[in-house]
């Protein structure tokens, strides 16, 4: 369109120069009105004319970035995760409530997750996880073997103290000395009923349980591993009195 124009501007001068001539050499030259009507009717077809359309330029389509191929695995509880699938392993660390780890592997029974957390490798049982992602592709992994050649030493110097926040409540705080260097855990038991699955290294547990007057407890705790378990330390049978609330 542009070139259009800058193209009847140079004609129309051209008349203009050619009219000053004309004028001059021969003034009564008839052929004036006709190159007046032909610069109007150019100057009216180019008015007329219809502009040319933009150039569009295709606009490539947004890329969506393509989901993450790495199943998580999404923390329901607090639960150990161990060096190996099952309890008799050691336990590496504990896992809290909505941490969030990468999946690794599986073990052939489908009963433990590997999984990667702070930097680490350990299983973590699959009934304390949600799993999300195509779980399809993950890999059957083989457990480390234990190092155990034996059962762990049992604990030693058990004791107990308490106190009662309530006429129904008691909260008694076991101590021992961990006298084991190859042990996945302890175990402690109330009344002979297992009540608690402790990480290595553990020293003291605090138990929170009812009572009611003249209740007797008796607490016992064992380490573990691969092999089997220790003996039993024991608090012997006691009675929770001298409380304020008793």
């Amino acid at each position: 369109m542009k070139k259009l124009l800058a193209g009847i501007c140079i004609l129309t001068l051209a008349v203009l120069a050619c009219n000053l001539v004309d004028k001059e050499l021969t003034p009564s030259s008839p052929s004036r009105p006709a190159i007046a009507t032909a610069v109007a009717q150019t100057m009216q077809a180019a008015e007329s004319a219809s502009p040319t359309a933009p150039t569009v330029f295709d606009t490539p389509p947004l890329m969506t970035p393509s989901p993450s191929a790495t199943p998580m695995a999404v923390v329901k509880a607090i639960a150990y995760c161990r060096s190996g699938p099952a309890e008799t392993y050691k336990s590496v660390t504990n896992v809290n409530p909505n941490q969030i780890a990468a999946v690794l592997g599986k073990d052939s029974a489908g009963d433990y997750w590997l999984i990667e957390i702070a930097s680490a490798e350990c299983w973590v049982a699959a009934q304390d996880v949600a799993i999300s992602g195509n779980t399809q592709n993950i890999p059957t992994v083989t457990p480390p073997p234990s190092t155990a050649t034996g059962v762990p030493a049992a604990p030693s110097s058990l004791t107990y103290s308490y106190s009662c926040p309530s006429l129904t409540e008691a909260t008694i705080t076991l101590t021992w000395k961990d006298a084991a260097n190859d042990e996945s855990g302890y175990h402690v038991y109330r009344d002979d009923n297992l009540i608690a699955d402790l990480p290595a290294n553990s020293t003291t547990y605090t138990d929170n349980t009812s009572r009611s007057p003249g209740s007797v407890f008796s607490y016992s705790v064992e380490a573990y591993n691969s092999i089997g378990a220790s003996g039993q330390r024991t608090t012997g049978s006691f009675r929770v009195t001298g409380c304020a609330n008793s």
